[in-house]
This record gives C-alpha cells, structure tokens and sequence, in this order.
C-alpha cells in the first residue's frame, strides 16, 4: 500500500464575504500558519509512568496548527495526487476540479483535506484525501454562487495548471539533454521500486510462521543491504543530474517563445476578466 508522502504546506486563514461589492479571496498556501518545530509530537500515553522532575528545562515541541477554516470548499489549482481515506494513492485530480471539503487531517509532515469531488458526470464522488498544497479552497457556501460564475472560477484555474504544467513540459525538454537525465532517472527508479518490496516483503512476513517466515526476514535483510547500495547511487546520480541543472537553466527566451504557451496566457487574460470581480487574482 502505498502511503502519503506530502509536502509541508501553511495555509491563509480568511474569512470570506460573498456580498456583491467584496472579492473573494482564495486561501493560497503560503503564511498565517504557527511556524514548526517538529511534525513527530506525540501524546504522552494515559497509563504512561512520569519520571521524575528534572532541573533541565526540555525544548517545547511545537503541534502543527491548520488556521483555515475546517470546511468550505476549493478548486484544484495543479494536477495532484490525491488517496483512498486509507492512504491508498488513486491517481491525479485534474487542474480546476470543484471539490467541497469536511474536514482536515495532519498527515505526515502536512495538512490533507477530506473532500467529496464532482466528477465529469456532474455526481459527488468521495470522500478522498486531498493535498492541500495543489489547491486553493474557500469559506462560505458553495450553494451561495451562481453556477456560472463558479464555472468561470473553475476555467481560471484549469487554465492556471495547464500553464504550469507546460512550463514543466518544457523544462523537461531542456533537461534531457542532462548528460545524468536517463541514469539518475534509473537509479532514483531502482531505489523506489526496492522500497516497494521491502515494504510488501515485510508485509507478507508479518503473515508467516516459523521457517518460512526466518526465510521471509533473511530475504528483507539482504534487500535492506542492497537498498542502502542503490540510495548512495541515486543521491550521487541525482547530485550529478542537479549540478548540470543549475549551470543550465531553460532559457527564458525558450519559455516566452512557446506557441502552446503563449495561447494558453492569451486564454488565461480572457478568463482572469470574468473573474476579476469576485476572485483576489494577480
């Protein structure tokens, strides 16, 4: 199975009008989050034995803190993995999907929404998880809009991934060239896919008894032998991939001479002018 691995994200807390002459103002990641010092706090058990007073003052392990609201409702900003509410990844949530969410959860290292969908059949589907760096979400009800000004909003945003989304297209174009591009690609593959079966190795041990699970634990011993070979080649490859990078970058003259991308802006100015008046957008 695999598990959610997501980024940390601070979220802005706003309170929303829906009055005729107010904007709306998307809750960008990014801000009024309390700062972190560990995502590992945990609660000391119930039946837990105190030890005794010490004269040493111990460092105070701060709790993350989500500051939004704790239900609303957003639009997928970026294409974005999104899980089962079991951890199981799905798949990708396009670019302007309308989704409403019920609740938030602290995942590993960051802030997952509870959210229903609505798919291309126009019904509810969920609840998932959701990322929340790869969004931008709202207070207020959902009900309170006027359908095509939420269509409007949704096609702002549809067209703010396509063009991320192609601009990452054409930084991987550049970037193959990388003379370390296919093996750093390789090694990064190899070491993934040996997590991947360490993990189900060490699953299906927990299921076995006597010789066979002996067998099962040699078996995960020795990947986990090998696994720390193939990080050391990953890191060094990827490092190798980096440096070539950085003394390389995609020309801004490939970026802003882009046919795709220049009609998509085109489309994006059309769009940002039926939205202008109710959506904060640069």
């Amino acid at each position: 199975m695999k598990q959610i691995m997501i980024v940390v994200v601070s979220l802005i807390s706003m309170n929303l009008s829906l009055l005729a002459e107010t904007k709306l103002t998307p809750l960008k990641p990014g801000g009024n989050t309390k700062p972190l010092e560990s995502l590992k706090a945990k609660k000391e058990p119930k039946e837990a034995v105190k030890a005794p007073p010490s004269d040493k003052k111990e460092k105070t392990v701060a709790e993350p803190v989500f500051t939004g609201p704790k239900s609303g409702w957003g639009v997928v900003s970026k294409s974005t993995v999104f899980y089962t509410e079991q951890g199981e990844n799905i798949g990708k949530l396009p670019a302007g999907l309308l989704f409403t969410y019920s609740g938030v959860k602290h995942a590993t290292g960051c802030f997952v929404l509870v959210a229903k969908i609505k798919g291309k059949s126009g019904k509810w589907e969920g609840p998932f998880l959701v990322q929340s760096p790869d969004v931008v979400f709202f207070s207020g009800e959902l009900t309170e809009l006027p359908e095509q000004l939420i269509a409007n909003i949704q096609n702002y945003y549809t067209l703010v991934g396509k063009i991320e989304a192609r601009k990452e297209e054409l930084e991987q174009e550049n970037q193959s060239k990388n003379p370390h591009f296919e093996s750093a690609k390789l090694w990064q593959k190899r070491y993934a896919d040996s997590i991947t079966m360490a993990a189900e190795l060490e699953e299906k041990s927990n299921t076995l008894k006597g010789a066979a699970k002996s067998k099962a634990v040699d078996e995960l011993r020795s990947l986990k032998y090998e696994q720390s070979r193939l990080k050391i080649m990953a890191d060094k490859e990827a490092a190798s991939y980096k440096a070539w990078k950085d003394q390389n970058p995609t020309p801004d003259s490939v970026i802003s001479a882009d046919p795709t991308l220049q009609d998509l802006q085109r489309q994006l100015k059309a769009a940002k002018e039926k939205v202008k008046d109710v959506l904060s957008v640069e």
